[in-house]
């Protein structure tokens, strides 16, 4: 800013007193051109005596600046009494003069003592507001006073208003939020004089400052024109000068006193100084009223979040209990409505917008924040109708939930009000971490001592009762329901479904045992009842009930489901965790037995103790390779009594138990899924040993044939096509060499998987074989749609065709079906000559069992291929009479 008011005189000392700036119109006061004023001293251009005037001034106030004091500028053409005041800048000592108008200061120091005496005894900011704002207008003798505070935003708010009664009334003012930029201004400049707004500025010379080449700048200056705003605003009420004082409340501009003038006005600078002591006293008088309303409302809003905190202690649901306690709310922070959402839950006064618009509205702001809160005032002009005229918003943000305190009036937050909503902020998070830390603790209990999917309790919460139980030596007994066929269930209907299928028996069962019997699930497809008073003699009538409970079906996305328990009981013992282990032995002894219920005894632990050793025993043994091996046993054509091949049988010779039978630790390996790595390394075997025969081998290749276990098929533990097909490449036997053996009752058990699997087998050009045909219960028209290609006979029809015409019927009939759906056939279990010349005599194509060979060790089968090999040589590989066979059955 480079221009000054047109009224007033200025200029820019250095330190020697030269002039080397001054305003354009310093030419009229001093009767010389400005090019001869700049340069000079200053006491060739006001004269000697007000140079020395200005001189002691300065001795005396060294930095603080000049004056105001009054002097009498003497120059060519006369002399002029003038008001002489500075203040020291950067670039030099900002010298301003303004002339002296007519006027009693007497009167005005007297009317200034009788308003500070008056103001003492009112009691609110609008009462003394109204006062200062009159005294104002008084003193200034401007047509117009205004007292305006300024909001958070910068938009000044009018809260008092004086006007002279001669006077036309002015229109009402439209206030425009004041920039950063002019707010501090008037924080510099206490108080203002335009002394006539339209009348053009005069210009500083030089403009910049020689030194620096900066631009001259006078923020400080008395005389300092109306900045922009300020000219528009006046202008647009019709007024020509204007009186502004500031109101600084502990070091922060509160707000400001207008007053106005229609005509231009000029004050004397003792009056000036008046009016600014005047907007001192009551900017004073301001911080004091609102420091004693912030120490009651302080003390009101103490009392009432203290009565809040305990009204709030026993509440588990913040927004009901806020809706609730709206009134003591509204002691701590006043409002005229308040809207509140927390996860999801919400609440508002009656005919309040939600939540969700006021929080829009202060994200539309730059708002404030501060510690979890943030707040706004919007311009009444710009609200809707449904916004019921609600200008002040206050959040108070509870990281996930929000209340929005609401208020009409576009008044400031006070300091004190914004301290309530930080102690209001503080309580009700500590009273949401104590909600949180009790669900927690709720919610920690319930997933310690309860299920989650079926909602009864569960294993720790069974053994805590028991325990308790066992420690006052109650009469308990503990039984394990295991829900046959669950696992079945599970995969046909999903384990949501499952899950909603035992919590339903866990009701039944409920509803038809005693109030004091408890009901667990505690395991996959497990429950359990604890039985806690004259457990043991109600072991039978807990059966019955359990029959009972089960016999109707349960209904299941609109399916009638069928459910049957296998019942494991124990009726003694002193330890929880024991008696509990105990009761699932004698359940899964119960379902290995087909249902019904087991009272568990020590023979039932031995066993699975037995169980446990040979699963760690034998997972070491496979994985170490060491014991479990591939043992061959031969089979014949019956046609000519040439080896045609072998089937593969895993073997197992234990360092300390010796041989262990297949009908051991197979049943084993498929319940721990040990088969998988079983099976797998028998197949490796298998196909490499089969190699190893059929490379230079004279004549028809052999093959070999390989079980698979019915838990292979299943496609969640092994996907058998891609395992067959890298075992294959891997051993480089040919697809034709190799058959696989499944079970007639294994392919029934894996229902619509298994087809599917066994083309995809078939695609890869390996044969297939259906073991012990005969003894499942399949249809041949089931067995219609499999891509099979051989059956083998059991040997219990083997050994019944010698002792009947029926059992000769029923392989004359297996025969002729095999005939008819083109399978090859093996009859299984030939011990004895007539029973191999009988099969040969009724058609059948090969033979195993032990009149040809017990399982063979890999070097006996490898000798039994060589001297197989060495008669078909001799016979040049013709067909002939069967030659006599090998004694190898002690192999």
């Amino acid at each position: 800013m480079d221009h000054i008011q047109a009224h007033g005189w200025l200029m820019i000392l250095d330190r020697d007193d030269i002039i080397r700036h001054a305003s354009a119109n310093l030419a009229l006061l001093a009767h010389q051109p400005l090019e001869m004023i700049l340069g000079r001293p200053v006491r060739q251009v006001i004269g000697r005596v007000a140079a020395q005037a200005l001189s002691r001034a300065r001795r005396h106030d060294g930095d603080g600046g000049v004056g105001p004091l009054t002097v009498t500028v003497v120059t060519g053409k006369g002399r002029v009494r003038a008001v002489m005041q500075g203040h020291l800048e950067t670039y030099g000592l900002v010298l301003e003069l303004e002339p002296v108008f007519q006027g009693d200061s007497s009167l005005v120091a007297a009317s200034f003592g009788a308003a500070i005496r008056r103001y003492r005894h009112l009691q609110d900011i609008e009462a003394l507001a109204r006062a200062v704002t009159r005294d104002a207008r008084l003193l200034t003798g401007f047509d117009h006073a205004m007292m305006l505070r300024i909001g958070d935003k910068g938009q000044p708010v009018m809260i008092a208003s004086d006007a002279a009664t001669e006077v036309p009334p002015l229109p009402a003012p439209a206030f425009e939020p004041l920039s950063p930029a002019l707010q501090y201004l008037l924080e510099l400049n206490r108080v203002r004089l335009l002394a006539d707004i339209p009348v053009p500025p005069v210009p500083v010379l030089p403009g910049h400052d020689p030194a620096s080449g900066a631009p001259i700048a006078l923020p400080r200056a008395v005389l300092r024109p109306a900045t922009h705003g300020f000219a528009e605003f006046a202008s647009a009420r019709g007024v020509r000068s204007v009186l502004i004082v500031s109101l600084l409340c502990a070091g922060r501009l509160w707000g400001y006193i207008w007053c106005e003038n229609r005509r231009p006005r000029h004050v004397n600078v003792p009056v000036r100084s008046v009016f600014e002591g005047l907007g001192e006293i009551a900017a004073a008088q301001i911080a004091a009223m609102e420091e004693r309303d912030a120490g009651h409302a302080r003390t009101r809003a103490t009392r009432a979040l203290t009565r809040l905190g305990r009204l709030m202690q026993g509440e588990m649901d913040i927004v009901q209990a806020l809706a609730r306690l709206h009134p003591v709310l509204e002691e701590i922070l006043p409002h005229d409505a308040l809207a509140i959402t927390i996860e999801g839950k919400s609440w508002q006064s009656p005919d309040t917008l939600p939540a969700s618009h006021w929080l829009e509205q202060l994200d539309r702001q730059d708002s404030p924040r501060h510690e979890g809160l943030r707040w706004g005032s919007r311009d009444l002009n710009g609200l809707s109708r449904e916004e019921s005229g609600l200008t002040d918003i206050l959040d108070i943000d509870l990281q996930g939930g929000h209340i929005l305190i609401l208020r009409r009036g576009q008044q400031p937050w006070s300091t004190a009000e914004l301290e309530a909503a930080h102690e209001l902020h503080h309580l009700l998070a500590e009273r949401r971490a104590e909600l949180y830390r009790r669900n927690a603790e709720r919610q920690l209990h319930r997933l310690t001592n309860f299920d989650r999917a079926t909602g009864l309790p569960n294993r720790a919460h069974l053994l805590r009762a028991l325990e308790q139980a066992l420690e006052v030596e109650a009469d308990v007994a503990v039984t394990v329901l295991g829900l046959d066929r669950f696992r079945v269930l599970k995969a046909a209907f999903g384990e949501e479904a499952a899950d909603r299928l035992l919590a339903a028996v866990g009701q039944r069962l409920r509803e038809h045992l005693d109030g004091g019997d408890l009901v667990a699930r505690i395991d996959t497809g497990e429950l359990a009842v604890l039985l806690l008073e004259e457990g043991p003699q109600r072991i039978d009538r807990l059966t019955a009930r359990v029959r009972d409970a089960l016999r109707a079906p349960i209904s299941l996305d609109g399916r009638d489901i069928f459910v049957s328990a296998s019942v494991g009981v124990v009726v003694t013992g002193s330890d929880a965790a024991g008696m509990l282990r105990d009761a699932e032995i004698a359940s899964a002894e119960a379902e290995a037995a087909g249902g019904g219920r087991r009272v568990f005894d020590d023979a039932m632990r031995t066993r699975l103790t037995e169980r446990h050793e040979i699963y760690d025993r034998l997972r070491q043994a496979i994985y170490m390779d060491e014991g479990v091996y591939a043992a061959y046993q031969p089979i014949i054509r019956l046609s000519d009594g040439h080896l045609a091949g072998f089937e593969a049988l895993a073997r197992w010779t234990d360092g300390e138990r010796g041989n262990v039978p297949p009908s051991i630790f197979v049943p084993v390996a498929e319940e721990t899924g040990l088969i998988m790595a079983l099976g797998n390394h028998i197949l490796v075997q298998a196909c490499r040993q089969v190699v190893r025969w059929n490379q230079g081998r004279v004549g028809k290749p052999l093959y070999i044939s390989v079980n698979l276990s019915p838990y292979q098929f299943d496609p969640s533990r092994l996907d058998l096509v891609r395992w067959v097909s890298g075992v294959l490449d891997m051993t480089g036997c040919r697809p034709e060499w190799l058959q696989l053996e499944i079970t007639e009752s294994g392919l029934i058990g894996q229902g619509g998987v298994a087809p599917e699997l066994l083309r995809g087998l078939r695609q890869l050009g390996v044969g297939l074989a259906i073991d012990d045909f005969g003894t499942g219960y399949s249809s041949l028209a089931y067995l219609q749609e499999l891509p099979v290609d051989t059956i083998k006979i059991d040997r219990s029809f083997v050994e019944r065709m010698m002792e009947s015409e029926k059992g000769k019927a029923l392989i004359t009939a297996i025969l002729h079906i095999a005939g008819i759906m083109e399978y090859g056939v093996v009859a299984e279990g030939v011990e004895t000559v007539s029973q191999a010349d009988l099969l040969r005599q009724m058609g059948c194509e090969r033979a195993q069992g032990y009149h040809y060979a017990r399982p063979l060790t890999p070097d006996a089968a490898t000798a039994m291929v060589r001297e197989m090999a060495g008669l078909v040589a001799i016979q040049g590989g013709e067909a002939a009479a069967p030659p006599p066979m090998l004694d190898l059955r002690t192999a």
